[in-house]
């Protein structure tokens, strides 16, 4: 009966635990605790701190360096230069012609042809000459209308035979002229000669006067410079980039070329409707004719901001926060609010001070 009671009572109990274990008996409410916002990172970590400074976002247009209106008159190595015909300092126009290449043929061709031309000039005008003579020693001897008339009429188809020869020597001298000025250099622009290479004359693929065409095979030489004395500026397509269309007359503008940074001031040309201008205010001494530029179009500019590099902001759903080292060499977060995004930048506008460390990606 002892023994009876004992294996009720044990019953009881594994009873007991089994209702536990399957949740029918109410347990006590468990609570979940929310995720840390600390965490170990060992005693070092990358760091940068809030700087202040300017932050843009902008967009290249690209340009190219020039000289004013400048005009190189060069020639390959392998053609002859017959005469310079300026002189550094000399005032030229439009159409002057500055450079002749050799062109002997040509040369022979207009002369005899204008030769030519002169002969059969005075070959008409000493034959009107002898039809006005014999008219008059006609009316002197006879007067017969008849006559005189003959007279005129024959002298008429000599006239008429030598202006034809003379305009087929006026073709054959225009068509020489042609020919010519595929050997003549003119002036584009109307100003000053600023550079003239004194040894031009008769060099060719021969070396002479000094010019080893070894040194400069397959390239071409400037021969004559001429400028309009304007100040140099850069230039751009309007069709290499969709913000040219939102620039205006006069704006002030950066314009950087072989690192350096230039100020310059937007010019639409009149006489180049395609093109836009980065006019200088001055000749800068570091830069060439023909360089590559970027003039950058600002989109949008905050000055004298505390920033942080975007690597050490992170964007949490709507929120943006940073990591720091607290006291106790752990990671912490703080929130913080931005602004503009640019230049590898993100302005802070609330959440730091300058100097603030936090930690970088």
């Amino acid at each position: 009966m002892h023994f009876g009671k004992i294996s009720a009572i044990f019953l009881i109990i594994l009873m007991v635990l089994c209702i536990s274990s399957c949740s029918l008996l109410p347990e006590e409410e468990v609570f979940r605790t929310t995720t840390l916002v600390k965490e170990y990172e060992g005693t070092e970590f990358n760091m940068t701190t809030v700087k202040r400074g300017d932050i843009r976002d902008y967009r290249n247009i690209p340009c190219e360096f020039k000289q004013s209106n400048t005009e190189n008159i060069s020639i390959p190595m392998w053609l002859t230069v017959d005469r310079v015909c300026v002189k550094v300092g000399d005032k030229v126009k439009e159409g002057d012609l500055l450079v002749e290449l050799n062109s002997d043929d040509a040369e022979i061709d207009i002369d005899e042809i204008k030769y030519e031309i002169k002969k059969q000039k005075k070959i008409i005008e000493q034959t009107r000459r002898m039809c006005e003579l014999e008219i008059a020693k006609q009316k002197i001897v006879l007067n017969e209308d008849i006559s005189i008339k003959a007279i005129k009429e024959n002298y008429d188809v000599q006239i008429s035979s030598y202006e034809n020869e003379l305009d087929v020597l006026k073709t054959q001298l225009s068509d020489a002229r042609k020919e010519q000025s595929r050997y003549q250099i003119r002036a584009s622009v109307a100003g000053t000669v600023t550079y003239v290479d004194t040894g031009a004359a008769g060099y060719n693929q021969n070396g002479a006067h000094g010019h080893d065409p070894g040194m400069n095979f397959g390239q071409d030489v400037t021969v004559v410079t001429v400028s309009d004395g304007g100040m140099p500026f850069f230039c751009a397509d309007k069709d290499s980039s969709e913000y040219i269309s939102m620039l205006s007359e006069g704006q002030q503008m950066k314009v950087t070329c072989v690192d350096k940074e230039y100020d310059t001031v937007v010019h639409f040309p009149e006489d180049e409707e395609n093109m836009v201008y980065f006019m200088l205010d001055y000749v800068p001494d570091n830069i060439s004719d023909g360089n590559i530029a970027n003039a950058e179009y600002v989109i949008e500019e905050h000055k004298d901001v505390l920033y942080l590099p975007d690597s050490s902001v992170n964007k949490m759903g709507d929120s943006y926060v940073v990591y720091y080292e607290d006291e106790n060499g752990l990671k912490s977060a703080k929130e913080v609010t931005v602004g503009l995004k640019a230049e590898n930048k993100i302005e802070i506008t609330g959440g730091l001070e300058f100097g603030d460390a936090v930690i970088v990606r």
